[in-house]
């Protein structure tokens, strides 16, 4: 056998205990395990190595459960203010849109009447009604970018982690 054949074999020996391999590969891969002892060695050891690992039971102390437990309910909560702010931005933008749409309707309609009443060009109602359209949506956005989102100073596991501490001296 070649080397080239050899490292194939030892790829897919790696893979089929890890991930699994395709069932085209399975064919080759046992003809060549048949004729060459070194991968045929290989593959007793990989098998040996993975029953040995699985037999092993990993133990969390009560530390490290308290640990992923706060760092799972930090994200979550992390993911509820996300989706809040998300709900709100919707509705902001809903209602800017609304908004805008009313008052370029308001201007369109009482523009004409004020620039004739004013006795100016009927051509300033188009850019009034561009201002008016879009006036509200900027406003939103300022507004929007001006407030910072609600950010937590420190990491609650930290915290956690701290008045853990002083509740066991």
């Amino acid at each position: 056998m070649n080397g080239h054949e050899c490292e194939h074999a030892l790829d897919l020996l790696l893979r089929c205990e890890v991930e699994g391999i395709a069932a085209a590969d399975v064919g080759p891969l046992e003809s060549h395990l048949e004729t060459c002892e070194a991968c045929r060695n290989f593959q007793e050891q990989i098998r040996g190595a993975a029953g040995a690992l699985r037999s092993l039971s990993v133990v969390a102390s009560p530390v490290l459960i308290d640990c992923t437990r706060m760092r799972v309910r930090a994200r979550a909560q992390q993911l509820r203010e996300r989706h809040t702010r998300m709900v709100l931005m919707a509705v902001s933008f809903c209602l800017g849109v609304l908004s805008s749409t009313l008052t370029a309707w308001l201007w369109w309609k009482s523009g004409a009447w004020v620039a004739q009443r004013l006795g100016l060009p009927s051509g300033i109602v188009e850019p009034g009604v561009l201002l008016f359209w879009l006036l509200p949506a900027v406003v939103i956005a300022l507004v929007m970018v001006t407030l910072p989102p609600a950010t937590l100073e420190g990491s609650l596991v930290q915290r956690y982690l701290r008045d853990h501490a002083r509740g066991t001296q």
